[in-house]
């Protein structure tokens, strides 16, 4: 059997799709613009026909009166048999028409019949035709059209009233065409931009971003669209980093315990036996601790932890904090705090983490000294840790709040942790609506500081 040319579970590809132009978003645009500048117009003077018919019809009689009035006193100065010949020559001068009838238009109101049976003239508006009644014919005269003029050679359709409508609409058109054209012109190319920019950004690459949008309609979608773009590329390179991290620290634990599951199997001694099982244990809590370690800075990093502030003293907290680090801070190492007075709201547990990780990476480093500065600086709270090590160089200082990243590679993981300490720190104050950052101590060493907003 031949397959079909076409398949019909075929979907097009993204991107195939024919777009739409300028061109055609103008076009669609003037002509409902155009239309409904037609309609307001003809509706318009439809409607001021309807207000002023009737007064002008009236003044139109009136003027016509004067006319009426001469001709029927002369057409009564001839016998009714001549009138009709002489008809042509009393109105030679007139840019009109006129002639004798014998009937009433069938569709004149009984009031206008009345009207005119009493002497009154009628004027059909509509027609632009004037009846005159004479008093001693049976006849009457009819005057009109009015507008026609003798030896006219316009015979078409197109009448005056039309020619100035068509000149309006051109005129019009063309004014709004230019500056309709000239208005989209910024905001399409904008909003091209911004297409061409999500699809990009739909196909996966992260890193295009929208020229800054000049019309006030698409700024805010370009910014929104350039900092979610960023957002996830931050996040996505962080998540890998994380990935290649994370499967980078598993390989030591992993290889030590194959290494010390090949030495079980293989040693006959059974203190050696119990030693390897006792280091195979702490392989697999390293491996656990490391798992743990990453998880939670997920999920802070994911924005899914929720903030439980509470108003705690701050003295008493960051000396109690003092309590609970001493046992873990190096012996031939002094730990002083300067702590401002006052209360503070807060996350208790996050910040509890923070200042420790704090803490703990200044005992990894110092010399003989660490320092604790609490202080409020208006509406943020600024905690400080000083030592009197040797300091981070001014080029790495960013680097130590990266995910896993240990400048010292000498340090073993007693001391030197899994390199998401002073990230965490980072990530909890960002959290609080603050931030964290490294500098130069007053002690000689480092100063790591962590400012978060009270509320």
């Amino acid at each position: 059997m031949k397959r079909p040319l076409l398949r019909a579970d075929k979907k097009p590809r993204p991107g195939k799709a024919s777009k739409a132009s300028l061109a055609t978003l103008f076009a669609r645009y003037f002509i409902i613009a155009m239309a409904a500048e037609l309609a307001i117009i003809i509706g318009f003077a439809f409607m001021l026909g309807k207000l002023y018919q009737n007064s002008d019809s009236e003044n139109a009689r009136r003027m016509l009166d004067g006319p009426a009035s001469l001709l029927v006193q002369e057409l009564q100065r001839l016998p009714v048999a001549a009138r009709e010949q002489a008809l042509p020559q009393l109105t030679r001068h007139f840019s009109y028409p006129v002639k004798l009838i014998t009937t009433l238009p069938p569709d004149l109101d009984p009031e206008s019949r009345q009207n005119f049976a009493s002497g009154k003239t009628y004027l059909d508006f509509d027609n632009n035709l004037l009846y005159i009644p004479l008093p001693d014919d049976k006849r009457m005269l009819l005057l009109g059209p009015l507008d026609a003029t003798p030896n006219s050679n316009d015979s078409g359709w197109i009448t005056e009233d039309i020619e100035v409508l068509l000149l309006w609409i051109v005129f019009t058109g063309s004014t709004l065409g230019l500056l309709m054209y000239f208005y989209l012109r910024p905001m399409w190319r904008d909003l091209v931009s911004v297409r061409d920019a999500a699809e990009l950004f739909a196909n996966g690459d992260f890193h295009v971003r929208t020229p800054q949008a000049h019309s006030r309609l698409f700024a805010p979608l370009s910014t929104a669209l350039n900092s979610m773009a960023a957002r996830l590329e931050r996040l996505l390179e962080m998540h890998q980093a994380m990935s290649h991290a994370v499967a980078h620290e598993i390989r030591t634990p992993i290889a030590r315990l194959r290494f010390g599951l090949t030495m079980l199997e293989e040693e006959d001694n059974e203190d050696e036996r119990r030693r390897y099982s006792d280091g195979m244990e702490r392989d697999m809590q390293e491996l656990e601790e490391l798992i743990t370690a990453s998880m939670e800075y997920a999920k802070l990093n994911r924005g899914e932890a929720i903030l439980q502030r509470e108003q705690v003293d701050l003295y008493e907290w960051f000396d109690d904090l003092i309590d609970l680090v001493q046992p873990l801070k190096p012996a031939g190492i002094s730990l002083t705090m300067d702590c401002a007075r006052g209360e503070a709201a807060f996350d208790r547990k996050l910040i509890y983490v923070a200042s420790r990780n704090l803490l703990l990476n200044a005992f990894k480093y110092a010399q003989h000294q660490v320092h604790l500065i609490v202080e409020r600086q208006g509406n943020m709270l600024e905690i400080q840790v000083d030592d009197d090590g040797h300091g981070i160089p001014e080029a790495d200082r960013e680097r130590i709040f990266e995910p896993f990243r240990r400048l010292d590679r000498s340090r073993d993981r007693a001391t030197g942790g899994y390199g998401l300490g002073l990230s965490y720190v980072r990530l909890i104050a960002e959290h609080h609506g603050g931030s964290a950052f490294a500098g130069a101590s007053p002690l000689g060493g480092a100063r790591l500081t962590l400012r978060i907003a009270l509320s």
